[in-house]
Protein backbone atom coordinates (compact mmCIF):
# COMPACT_ATOMS: atom_id res chain seq x y z
CA UNK A 1 0.00 0.00 0.00
CA UNK A 2 2.92 2.36 1.07
CA UNK A 3 4.84 1.44 -2.21
CA UNK A 4 1.45 2.34 -4.23
CA UNK A 5 1.08 5.69 -2.05
CA UNK A 6 4.32 6.65 -2.75
CA UNK A 7 4.31 5.81 -6.90
CA UNK A 8 0.80 8.21 -7.40
CA UNK A 9 2.47 11.04 -5.18
CA UNK A 10 5.51 10.69 -7.95
CA UNK A 11 3.01 10.26 -10.68
CA UNK A 12 1.29 13.43 -9.48
CA UNK A 13 4.13 15.25 -9.00
CA UNK A 14 5.28 14.86 -12.66
CA UNK A 15 2.01 15.60 -13.86
CA UNK A 16 2.48 18.60 -12.09
CA UNK A 17 5.45 19.74 -13.61
CA UNK A 18 4.62 18.55 -17.40
CA UNK A 19 1.47 20.88 -16.60
CA UNK A 20 3.66 23.59 -15.62
CA UNK A 21 5.82 23.17 -18.32
CA UNK A 22 3.27 23.30 -21.21
CA UNK A 23 1.66 26.35 -19.07
CA UNK A 24 4.77 28.31 -19.27
CA UNK A 25 5.69 27.84 -23.01
CA UNK A 26 2.23 28.74 -24.41
CA UNK A 27 2.38 32.14 -21.92
CA UNK A 28 5.62 32.81 -24.11
CA UNK A 29 3.88 31.85 -27.44
CA UNK A 30 1.75 35.05 -28.86
CA UNK A 31 -2.22 33.77 -29.29
CA UNK A 32 -1.84 30.89 -26.69
CA UNK A 33 -0.49 28.56 -29.34
CA UNK A 34 -2.67 30.42 -32.41
CA UNK A 35 0.15 31.46 -33.84
CA UNK A 36 4.02 31.01 -33.73
CA UNK A 37 6.51 33.33 -34.52
CA UNK A 38 10.12 31.84 -35.16
CA UNK A 39 12.83 33.08 -37.50
CA UNK A 40 13.40 29.47 -38.50
CA UNK A 41 11.73 26.15 -38.49
CA UNK A 42 13.75 23.10 -39.98
CA UNK A 43 11.69 19.55 -40.59
CA UNK A 44 13.90 16.61 -40.49
CA UNK A 45 13.03 13.03 -41.14
CA UNK A 46 13.45 10.15 -38.87
CA UNK A 47 17.18 9.98 -39.91
CA UNK A 48 17.77 13.24 -39.13
CA UNK A 49 18.46 14.49 -42.46
CA UNK A 50 16.75 17.92 -43.26
CA UNK A 51 14.05 18.01 -46.17
CA UNK A 52 12.36 21.65 -45.99
CA UNK A 53 13.52 24.66 -44.45
CA UNK A 54 11.33 27.79 -43.68
CA UNK A 55 13.37 30.82 -42.98
CA UNK A 56 13.39 34.32 -42.93
CA UNK A 57 16.20 35.80 -44.64
CA UNK A 58 19.00 36.04 -41.92
CA UNK A 59 18.70 32.79 -41.19
CA UNK A 60 18.08 31.34 -44.76
CA UNK A 61 20.48 28.65 -46.16
CA UNK A 62 23.24 28.39 -48.53
CA UNK A 63 22.23 26.02 -51.31
CA UNK A 64 24.12 22.65 -50.60
CA UNK A 65 24.81 19.88 -52.66
CA UNK A 66 26.99 16.86 -51.98
CA UNK A 67 27.75 17.90 -48.61
CA UNK A 68 29.32 21.16 -49.77
CA UNK A 69 27.41 24.90 -49.35
CA UNK A 70 27.70 27.69 -52.23
CA UNK A 71 27.05 31.34 -51.91
CA UNK A 72 23.91 33.06 -53.53
CA UNK A 73 23.46 35.96 -55.69
CA UNK A 74 21.13 37.21 -52.84
CA UNK A 75 19.45 36.76 -49.64
CA UNK A 76 16.21 35.52 -49.76
CA UNK A 77 13.21 34.84 -46.95
CA UNK A 78 11.01 31.75 -48.21
CA UNK A 79 11.58 27.84 -48.35
CA UNK A 80 14.16 25.30 -49.58
CA UNK A 81 13.61 21.38 -50.60
CA UNK A 82 16.11 18.79 -50.04
CA UNK A 83 15.97 15.39 -51.11
CA UNK A 84 17.16 12.24 -48.95
CA UNK A 85 20.80 13.11 -49.47
CA UNK A 86 20.25 16.87 -47.85
CA UNK A 87 20.85 18.04 -51.41
CA UNK A 88 18.86 21.15 -52.00
CA UNK A 89 16.24 20.35 -55.10
CA UNK A 90 14.09 23.57 -55.33
CA UNK A 91 12.28 26.40 -53.21
CA UNK A 92 10.64 29.70 -52.80
CA UNK A 93 12.51 32.94 -52.45
CA UNK A 94 11.23 35.72 -51.56
CA UNK A 95 13.32 38.84 -52.06
CA UNK A 96 13.32 42.79 -51.25
CA UNK A 97 16.29 44.21 -52.13
CA UNK A 98 17.25 47.80 -53.42
CA UNK A 99 16.94 47.07 -57.06
CA UNK A 100 13.34 45.79 -56.63
CA UNK A 101 11.40 42.95 -55.54
CA UNK A 102 11.46 39.42 -56.64
CA UNK A 103 9.40 36.56 -55.92
CA UNK A 104 10.16 33.07 -57.61
CA UNK A 105 9.82 29.33 -57.18
CA UNK A 106 11.92 26.56 -58.53
CA UNK A 107 12.72 22.87 -58.96
CA UNK A 108 16.55 21.95 -59.69
CA UNK A 109 18.05 19.13 -61.63
CA UNK A 110 20.82 17.35 -59.49
CA UNK A 111 23.14 20.13 -59.86
CA UNK A 112 21.45 23.28 -60.81
CA UNK A 113 18.03 25.12 -61.09
CA UNK A 114 15.93 22.69 -63.66
CA UNK A 115 12.49 25.32 -64.03
CA UNK A 116 11.06 28.21 -62.30
CA UNK A 117 8.59 30.80 -62.19
CA UNK A 118 9.53 34.21 -61.36
CA UNK A 119 8.01 37.98 -60.88
CA UNK A 120 10.27 40.81 -60.60
CA UNK A 121 9.00 44.39 -60.08
CA UNK A 122 11.97 47.18 -60.14
CA UNK A 123 12.28 49.58 -57.46
CA UNK A 124 10.09 52.72 -59.11
CA UNK A 125 7.78 50.06 -60.45
CA UNK A 126 8.66 51.27 -64.41
CA UNK A 127 10.48 47.85 -64.70
CA UNK A 128 8.07 44.18 -64.33
CA UNK A 129 8.53 40.78 -65.54
CA UNK A 130 6.29 37.67 -64.41
CA UNK A 131 7.64 34.72 -66.24
CA UNK A 132 7.99 31.19 -66.75
CA UNK A 133 11.68 29.54 -67.87
CA UNK A 134 12.86 26.49 -68.47
CA UNK A 135 16.57 25.66 -68.26
CA UNK A 136 19.01 23.06 -70.27
CA UNK A 137 20.36 20.07 -68.32
CA UNK A 138 24.27 20.49 -67.21
CA UNK A 139 26.18 17.02 -67.41
CA UNK A 140 25.87 15.37 -63.93
CA UNK A 141 29.00 15.68 -62.86
CA UNK A 142 29.38 19.58 -63.02
CA UNK A 143 29.14 21.09 -59.57
CA UNK A 144 27.06 23.72 -58.97
CA UNK A 145 30.02 26.95 -60.68
CA UNK A 146 30.67 24.50 -63.39
CA UNK A 147 27.21 23.99 -64.05
CA UNK A 148 26.46 27.32 -63.98
CA UNK A 149 28.96 27.88 -66.81
CA UNK A 150 27.22 25.56 -69.65
CA UNK A 151 23.35 25.84 -68.56
CA UNK A 152 21.17 27.92 -70.85
CA UNK A 153 17.62 28.93 -70.86
CA UNK A 154 15.56 26.44 -73.24
CA UNK A 155 12.22 27.94 -73.12
CA UNK A 156 10.93 31.42 -71.97
CA UNK A 157 7.31 32.59 -71.22
CA UNK A 158 6.89 36.24 -69.68
CA UNK A 159 4.62 38.86 -69.44
CA UNK A 160 7.95 41.58 -69.50
CA UNK A 161 5.80 45.39 -69.74
CA UNK A 162 3.01 44.29 -71.53
CA UNK A 163 5.25 42.56 -74.03
CA UNK A 164 3.84 38.89 -73.87
CA UNK A 165 6.48 36.67 -75.03
CA UNK A 166 7.11 33.04 -75.69
CA UNK A 167 11.02 32.02 -76.96
CA UNK A 168 12.09 29.09 -77.58
CA UNK A 169 16.47 28.54 -77.76
CA UNK A 170 18.82 26.10 -79.22
CA UNK A 171 21.20 23.97 -77.01
CA UNK A 172 23.27 27.23 -76.66
CA UNK A 173 20.83 29.51 -75.78
CA UNK A 174 20.09 31.09 -78.66
CA UNK A 175 16.91 32.42 -79.58
CA UNK A 176 15.49 30.74 -82.50
CA UNK A 177 11.91 31.08 -82.14
CA UNK A 178 9.94 33.94 -81.30
CA UNK A 179 5.97 34.07 -80.23
CA UNK A 180 4.97 38.18 -79.17
CA UNK A 181 2.26 39.87 -78.66
CA UNK A 182 3.60 43.31 -78.01
CA UNK A 183 2.40 46.49 -75.62
CA UNK A 184 0.62 47.89 -78.49
CA UNK A 185 -1.84 44.52 -79.29
CA UNK A 186 0.38 43.71 -82.35
CA UNK A 187 1.57 39.85 -82.79
CA UNK A 188 4.04 38.43 -84.55
CA UNK A 189 6.11 34.82 -85.48
CA UNK A 190 9.58 34.99 -85.90
CA UNK A 191 12.50 32.25 -86.57
CA UNK A 192 15.91 33.51 -86.10
CA UNK A 193 19.07 31.41 -87.78
CA UNK A 194 22.38 30.86 -85.30
CA UNK A 195 23.02 34.52 -85.90
CA UNK A 196 19.87 36.06 -85.07
CA UNK A 197 19.03 37.14 -88.27
CA UNK A 198 15.10 36.63 -88.78
CA UNK A 199 14.66 33.89 -91.82
CA UNK A 200 11.24 34.34 -91.19
CA UNK A 201 8.61 36.41 -90.11
CA UNK A 202 4.50 36.38 -90.04
CA UNK A 203 3.27 39.02 -91.08
CA UNK A 204 6.12 40.00 -93.12
CA UNK A 205 7.94 42.99 -91.60
CA UNK A 206 8.04 44.80 -95.12
CA UNK A 207 4.15 44.72 -94.78
CA UNK A 208 3.88 46.39 -91.65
Amino acid sequence: MQRDVRLLKGYALLSTLALLAIGLTAARSPGSGAELDVQRINVVDPSGVTRLVIANAERFPLPRLDGREYPRAVQPAGIVFYDASGNEVGGVAITDAQAGKVSALAFDYPNYDAMGLITRVSADGADALAGFQINSRPPAGLDVLQASQVVERRIGIHNHNEDAEIVLSDPQGRERIRLVADAQGEARIEVLDAEGNTTFRVPDAQRD
